[in-house]
Protein backbone atom coordinates (compact mmCIF):
# COMPACT_ATOMS: atom_id res chain seq x y z
CA UNK A 1 0.00 0.00 0.00
CA UNK A 2 2.84 2.40 0.97
CA UNK A 3 4.67 1.42 -2.23
CA UNK A 4 1.61 2.27 -4.32
CA UNK A 5 1.19 5.63 -2.57
CA UNK A 6 4.84 6.52 -3.16
CA UNK A 7 4.57 5.50 -6.79
CA UNK A 8 1.46 7.67 -7.21
CA UNK A 9 3.25 10.68 -5.63
CA UNK A 10 6.35 10.20 -7.82
CA UNK A 11 4.18 9.87 -10.93
CA UNK A 12 2.27 13.03 -9.98
CA UNK A 13 5.49 15.00 -9.38
CA UNK A 14 7.02 13.73 -12.63
CA UNK A 15 3.89 14.72 -14.56
CA UNK A 16 3.86 18.15 -12.93
CA UNK A 17 7.47 18.72 -13.98
CA UNK A 18 6.68 17.78 -17.56
CA UNK A 19 3.77 20.18 -17.72
CA UNK A 20 5.80 22.89 -15.95
CA UNK A 21 8.57 22.79 -18.57
CA UNK A 22 8.66 25.76 -20.92
CA UNK A 23 7.62 24.96 -24.47
CA UNK A 24 9.94 26.99 -26.72
CA UNK A 25 9.86 26.90 -30.53
CA UNK A 26 12.69 28.38 -32.63
CA UNK A 27 12.49 29.04 -36.36
CA UNK A 28 16.00 28.28 -37.67
CA UNK A 29 18.91 26.02 -36.68
CA UNK A 30 21.61 28.61 -35.73
CA UNK A 31 19.23 30.38 -33.33
CA UNK A 32 17.89 27.06 -32.02
CA UNK A 33 21.49 26.20 -31.10
CA UNK A 34 21.85 29.30 -28.93
CA UNK A 35 18.47 28.75 -27.26
CA UNK A 36 19.53 25.14 -26.57
CA UNK A 37 22.65 26.38 -24.78
CA UNK A 38 20.65 28.76 -22.60
CA UNK A 39 17.98 26.19 -21.66
CA UNK A 40 20.37 23.28 -21.06
CA UNK A 41 19.21 21.20 -18.08
CA UNK A 42 15.87 23.06 -17.99
CA UNK A 43 13.98 22.36 -21.20
CA UNK A 44 14.63 21.37 -24.82
CA UNK A 45 13.55 23.92 -27.44
CA UNK A 46 11.88 22.62 -30.59
CA UNK A 47 13.19 23.47 -34.05
CA UNK A 48 10.45 24.57 -36.44
CA UNK A 49 12.23 24.47 -39.82
CA UNK A 50 14.19 21.26 -40.31
CA UNK A 51 16.22 19.78 -43.19
CA UNK A 52 16.53 22.31 -46.02
CA UNK A 53 13.17 24.00 -45.50
CA UNK A 54 13.61 27.68 -46.43
CA UNK A 55 12.54 30.40 -44.02
CA UNK A 56 11.81 32.59 -47.04
CA UNK A 57 9.36 30.19 -48.72
CA UNK A 58 8.29 27.70 -46.03
CA UNK A 59 4.88 26.05 -46.15
CA UNK A 60 4.18 24.65 -42.70
CA UNK A 61 2.82 21.16 -42.11
CA UNK A 62 0.00 20.57 -39.58
CA UNK A 63 2.59 19.20 -37.10
CA UNK A 64 4.59 22.44 -37.36
CA UNK A 65 1.48 24.58 -36.91
CA UNK A 66 0.69 22.52 -33.82
CA UNK A 67 4.15 23.29 -32.39
CA UNK A 68 3.50 27.01 -32.75
CA UNK A 69 0.01 26.81 -31.28
CA UNK A 70 1.28 25.02 -28.15
CA UNK A 71 4.37 27.21 -27.64
CA UNK A 72 4.96 29.37 -24.57
CA UNK A 73 7.57 31.30 -26.55
CA UNK A 74 8.39 31.47 -30.28
CA UNK A 75 11.83 32.83 -31.21
CA UNK A 76 12.48 34.02 -34.75
CA UNK A 77 14.59 36.53 -36.69
CA UNK A 78 11.99 38.85 -38.21
CA UNK A 79 8.76 38.52 -40.25
CA UNK A 80 10.61 40.08 -43.21
CA UNK A 81 13.21 37.31 -43.02
CA UNK A 82 10.88 34.37 -42.30
CA UNK A 83 8.52 35.49 -45.08
CA UNK A 84 7.08 31.99 -45.37
CA UNK A 85 5.95 32.21 -41.74
CA UNK A 86 4.74 35.81 -41.81
CA UNK A 87 0.97 35.15 -41.65
CA UNK A 88 1.28 32.38 -39.07
CA UNK A 89 3.55 34.45 -36.82
CA UNK A 90 1.26 37.49 -37.13
CA UNK A 91 -1.59 35.43 -35.64
CA UNK A 92 0.41 34.47 -32.54
CA UNK A 93 -0.08 36.23 -29.23
CA UNK A 94 2.44 39.12 -28.96
CA UNK A 95 3.45 37.92 -25.46
CA UNK A 96 4.56 34.60 -26.95
CA UNK A 97 6.87 36.09 -29.61
CA UNK A 98 10.52 37.12 -29.43
CA UNK A 99 11.70 38.92 -32.57
CA UNK A 100 15.50 39.18 -32.64
CA UNK A 101 15.56 41.82 -35.39
CA UNK A 102 13.50 44.18 -33.18
CA UNK A 103 15.76 43.88 -30.14
CA UNK A 104 17.50 46.97 -28.82
CA UNK A 105 21.27 47.12 -29.52
CA UNK A 106 21.14 44.39 -32.18
CA UNK A 107 23.28 45.66 -35.05
CA UNK A 108 21.32 45.58 -38.31
CA UNK A 109 22.74 46.28 -41.75
CA UNK A 110 20.48 48.50 -43.86
CA UNK A 111 20.68 49.16 -47.59
CA UNK A 112 19.26 52.67 -47.95
CA UNK A 113 20.38 52.91 -51.58
CA UNK A 114 17.84 50.31 -52.73
CA UNK A 115 15.21 50.93 -50.08
CA UNK A 116 12.47 52.13 -52.40
CA UNK A 117 12.92 49.54 -55.17
CA UNK A 118 10.02 47.14 -55.55
CA UNK A 119 10.50 43.81 -53.69
CA UNK A 120 13.79 45.12 -52.32
CA UNK A 121 14.61 44.15 -48.75
CA UNK A 122 16.10 47.30 -47.21
CA UNK A 123 17.35 45.42 -44.13
CA UNK A 124 19.72 42.47 -44.18
CA UNK A 125 18.58 39.99 -41.51
CA UNK A 126 21.40 37.40 -41.66
CA UNK A 127 22.34 38.81 -38.25
CA UNK A 128 23.51 35.55 -36.64
CA UNK A 129 26.71 35.75 -38.73
CA UNK A 130 27.93 38.44 -36.30
CA UNK A 131 28.75 36.81 -32.94
CA UNK A 132 28.28 40.17 -31.17
CA UNK A 133 24.62 40.10 -32.21
CA UNK A 134 24.28 36.58 -30.84
CA UNK A 135 25.67 37.69 -27.47
CA UNK A 136 23.18 40.57 -27.29
CA UNK A 137 20.36 38.19 -28.25
CA UNK A 138 21.47 35.64 -25.62
CA UNK A 139 21.36 38.28 -22.87
CA UNK A 140 17.90 39.52 -23.93
CA UNK A 141 16.55 35.98 -24.22
CA UNK A 142 17.87 35.09 -20.75
CA UNK A 143 16.05 38.10 -19.29
CA UNK A 144 12.84 36.98 -21.01
CA UNK A 145 13.22 33.37 -19.82
CA UNK A 146 13.80 34.46 -16.22
CA UNK A 147 10.66 36.60 -16.40
CA UNK A 148 8.60 33.64 -17.64
CA UNK A 149 10.31 31.02 -15.49
CA UNK A 150 11.78 32.73 -12.36
CA UNK A 151 12.30 29.41 -10.54
CA UNK A 152 15.19 28.65 -12.94
CA UNK A 153 16.86 32.07 -12.74
CA UNK A 154 20.17 30.74 -11.41
CA UNK A 155 20.28 27.99 -14.07
CA UNK A 156 19.66 30.46 -16.91
CA UNK A 157 22.34 32.79 -15.50
CA UNK A 158 24.91 29.99 -15.26
CA UNK A 159 24.10 28.88 -18.82
CA UNK A 160 24.43 32.45 -20.13
CA UNK A 161 27.83 32.91 -18.50
CA UNK A 162 29.04 29.61 -19.96
CA UNK A 163 27.69 30.49 -23.41
CA UNK A 164 29.36 33.92 -23.36
CA UNK A 165 32.72 32.36 -22.51
CA UNK A 166 32.32 29.93 -25.40
CA UNK A 167 31.28 32.72 -27.78
CA UNK A 168 34.27 34.86 -26.71
CA UNK A 169 36.53 31.88 -27.42
CA UNK A 170 34.82 31.40 -30.82
CA UNK A 171 35.48 35.06 -31.72
CA UNK A 172 39.10 34.67 -30.69
CA UNK A 173 39.56 31.48 -32.76
CA UNK A 174 37.94 33.01 -35.86
CA UNK A 175 39.99 36.19 -35.49
CA UNK A 176 43.18 34.16 -35.27
CA UNK A 177 42.31 32.12 -38.40
CA UNK A 178 41.39 35.16 -40.48
CA UNK A 179 44.11 37.57 -39.30
CA UNK A 180 46.61 36.53 -42.01
CA UNK A 181 44.02 37.03 -44.79
CA UNK A 182 42.86 40.58 -43.98
CA UNK A 183 45.02 42.10 -46.71
CA UNK A 184 43.34 39.94 -49.36
CA UNK A 185 40.13 40.97 -51.15
CA UNK A 186 36.94 38.99 -51.48
CA UNK A 187 33.62 39.53 -53.22
CA UNK A 188 30.16 38.23 -52.39
CA UNK A 189 27.35 37.15 -54.66
CA UNK A 190 24.87 39.02 -52.43
CA UNK A 191 24.79 40.94 -49.13
CA UNK A 192 24.33 37.69 -47.17
CA UNK A 193 27.88 37.60 -45.77
CA UNK A 194 28.06 41.29 -44.76
CA UNK A 195 27.63 40.58 -41.05
CA UNK A 196 30.49 38.09 -41.10
CA UNK A 197 32.87 40.15 -43.26
CA UNK A 198 32.17 43.39 -41.36
CA UNK A 199 32.56 41.80 -37.92
CA UNK A 200 35.89 40.27 -38.97
CA UNK A 201 37.25 43.31 -40.83
CA UNK A 202 37.63 41.50 -44.15
CA UNK A 203 38.20 43.50 -47.34
CA UNK A 204 35.37 43.32 -49.84
CA UNK A 205 35.37 44.62 -53.40
CA UNK A 206 31.71 44.15 -54.31
CA UNK A 207 28.37 42.58 -53.50
CA UNK A 208 27.35 41.50 -57.00
CA UNK A 209 23.63 41.34 -56.20
CA UNK A 210 22.14 44.10 -54.06
CA UNK A 211 20.23 41.61 -51.93
CA UNK A 212 19.58 37.92 -51.43
CA UNK A 213 17.39 36.58 -54.25
CA UNK A 214 17.89 39.42 -56.74
CA UNK A 215 17.95 38.42 -60.40
CA UNK A 216 21.18 39.58 -62.00
CA UNK A 217 21.32 41.42 -65.30
CA UNK A 218 24.16 40.84 -67.79
CA UNK A 219 25.19 44.46 -67.21
CA UNK A 220 25.52 43.91 -63.45
CA UNK A 221 27.53 40.71 -63.96
CA UNK A 222 29.96 42.38 -66.39
CA UNK A 223 30.35 45.36 -64.06
CA UNK A 224 31.11 43.03 -61.13
CA UNK A 225 33.68 41.09 -63.15
CA UNK A 226 35.45 44.34 -64.01
CA UNK A 227 35.52 45.41 -60.34
CA UNK A 228 36.83 42.00 -59.23
CA UNK A 229 39.58 42.12 -61.85
CA UNK A 230 40.65 45.70 -61.03
CA UNK A 231 40.72 45.06 -57.26
CA UNK A 232 42.54 41.72 -57.63
CA UNK A 233 39.74 39.97 -55.78
CA UNK A 234 40.90 36.58 -54.59
CA UNK A 235 37.63 34.91 -53.55
CA UNK A 236 33.94 34.94 -54.47
CA UNK A 237 31.50 33.87 -51.76
CA UNK A 238 28.02 32.54 -52.47
CA UNK A 239 25.35 30.66 -50.56
CA UNK A 240 24.25 27.14 -51.51
CA UNK A 241 21.11 28.49 -53.21
CA UNK A 242 23.23 30.09 -55.96
CA UNK A 243 23.79 27.65 -58.87
CA UNK A 244 27.43 26.70 -59.50
CA UNK A 245 26.91 27.56 -63.17
CA UNK A 246 26.25 31.19 -62.20
CA UNK A 247 29.33 31.56 -60.00
CA UNK A 248 31.44 29.90 -62.73
CA UNK A 249 30.27 32.50 -65.24
CA UNK A 250 31.31 35.24 -62.80
CA UNK A 251 34.80 33.84 -62.19
CA UNK A 252 35.47 32.72 -65.77
CA UNK A 253 38.64 34.34 -67.13
CA UNK A 254 39.64 35.65 -63.70
CA UNK A 255 42.25 34.32 -61.30
CA UNK A 256 39.73 33.89 -58.50
CA UNK A 257 38.56 31.10 -56.19
CA UNK A 258 34.93 30.55 -55.19
CA UNK A 259 33.29 29.15 -52.07
CA UNK A 260 29.71 27.89 -51.90
CA UNK A 261 28.69 28.15 -48.23
CA UNK A 262 25.76 26.84 -46.21
CA UNK A 263 25.03 29.68 -43.75
CA UNK A 264 22.28 27.69 -41.97
CA UNK A 265 24.24 24.53 -41.28
CA UNK A 266 21.57 22.24 -42.76
CA UNK A 267 23.91 19.23 -42.55
CA UNK A 268 25.10 19.97 -39.01
CA UNK A 269 23.26 18.16 -36.23
CA UNK A 270 20.91 20.44 -34.30
CA UNK A 271 21.74 21.30 -30.71
CA UNK A 272 23.95 23.55 -28.59
CA UNK A 273 27.12 22.79 -30.61
CA UNK A 274 25.52 23.60 -33.97
CA UNK A 275 26.28 27.34 -34.01
CA UNK A 276 29.93 26.84 -33.12
CA UNK A 277 30.45 24.21 -35.80
CA UNK A 278 28.62 26.38 -38.34
CA UNK A 279 30.80 29.45 -37.68
CA UNK A 280 33.99 27.37 -37.82
CA UNK A 281 32.85 25.83 -41.12
CA UNK A 282 32.17 29.27 -42.63
CA UNK A 283 35.56 30.52 -41.43
CA UNK A 284 37.42 27.50 -42.82
CA UNK A 285 35.69 27.81 -46.21
CA UNK A 286 36.59 31.51 -46.45
CA UNK A 287 40.24 31.01 -45.42
CA UNK A 288 40.56 28.19 -47.97
CA UNK A 289 39.05 30.43 -50.63
CA UNK A 290 41.43 33.32 -49.82
CA UNK A 291 44.58 31.16 -50.00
Amino acid sequence: MIYRSLLAIITLLFSANIFAMLNIVVSIKPIHSIVSSLTQGITKPKLLLKTSQSAHHAHLKPSQLSLLNHADLVVFIHPTFEVGLKKVLANLDANKKLIIGNMEHIHLIHDEKHKHEQHQQATNYHLWLDINNIQIFAKKLTERLIKIDPDNQSNYTVNLNKLNKNLDKLKQDINQKLSVYRSKVLASYSNTFDYFTNANQLKKSVNIASYHGERLSIFKMLKAKKIMKNTQTKCLLSTIEVPKKRTNSLTEGLNINSANIDIMGFNIQQGSHHYFELMHNITNKITQCLK
